[in-house]
């Protein structure tokens, strides 16, 4: 199987260290460290999508050859206060609405659209039907608005300390073929993974037909190498499932932000040859 692809988290504007995101700072300097490094795509971070101008960022990026990979959304809760399931009607409609932007722009950059954190938490178990219902109801809505403009979105699985429900894998899976909508994938991140899924191999084969987007990141969101987490497992099971998506890295920016895209990809790109290596000579035992 040919190698992998591998994307950076970055943002256009200046945010907290504190946050998962890489790069940061306008195109131009984005793409020309992200290629410097290796890297064939990138993913943007972003609030308030509509300041940009996304022609001329993909034309950016095309110059550099590197892919725009997609827009994570979660920026929008935490700065603007965008959540889907929010009791207060207005928010959930500006949430959605504001999503549509991310879609509208999406569609001229030629990528694709994460809805994750925005969905933040049930607030009240007891009237769970409600709440998740608003929240099915806006993916729906959102899927049928990206169809036409060729956009797909990606359900992220989050640590249940940030949100309280499609947790692990196979919960963002039965979800998703829940839908009648052929234009929704799973967005596995390994962060979370590490904590709420218990078979990690498992969860793979489980969501391996929906499987459109990857992230990695190491424990204490360091970048892979960094911590704790297993990646040779995590490499081998993409291999073994047939997976073709783009492994992206989202850690925080430590020790430097270049040295995190550094190592984190020198890391991700040994680790897949050392697979690589295993499952051929498994072939030959």
């Amino acid at each position: 199987m040919s190698a992998f692809k591998y994307g950076v988290a970055c943002s256009l504007n200046d945010v907290s260290t504190t946050a998962p995101i890489i790069l940061r700072g306008p195109i131009e300097q984005l793409c020309e460290q992200a290629k410097k490094i290796g890297y064939d795509g990138l993913e943007i971070q972003l609030a308030n999508p509509l300041q940009y101008d996304w022609k001329h960022i993909k034309e950016v990026c095309g110059a550099y050859g590197l892919d725009l990979i997609t827009f994570a959304t979660g920026r929008e809760l935490g700065e603007n206060g965008l959540c889907l399931l929010s009791d207060d009607a207005s928010v959930r409609r500006a949430a959605i609405d504001r999503l549509k932007e991310h879609i509208d722009c999406a569609e001229i950059a030629g990528c694709q659209v994460i809805v994750g954190s925005m969905r933040k938490n049930v607030p009240d178990w007891s009237q769970s039907d409600k709440y998740l219902g608003y929240h099915r109801e806006a993916i729906i809505e959102l899927a049928d608005y990206a169809k036409d403009k060729g956009v797909r979105i990606w359900v992220e699985n989050i640590l249940s300390y940030i949100s309280n429900f499609l947790n692990t894998m196979r919960q963002v899976q039965d979800f998703v073929v829940s839908l009648p909508c052929d234009n929704v994938g799973v967005h596995l991140d390994t962060y979370s993974m590490n904590m709420e899924d218990n078979d990690i191999a498992g969860s793979y084969r489980y969501c391996a037909k929906n499987l459109e987007y990857v992230h990695f990141s190491d424990t204490a969101r360091l970048y892979p190498g960094g911590g704790n987490v297993d990646f040779k497992t995590h490499m081998r099971c993409l291999k073994e499932i047939g997976y073709q998506g783009y492994i992206t890295t989202e850690c925080v920016p430590l020790p430097t932000a270049y040295d995190c895209a550094d190592l984190g990809l020198k890391y991700m790109k040994a680790m897949e040859q050392i697979v690589d290596i295993e499952l051929g000579a498994s072939r030959f035992a």
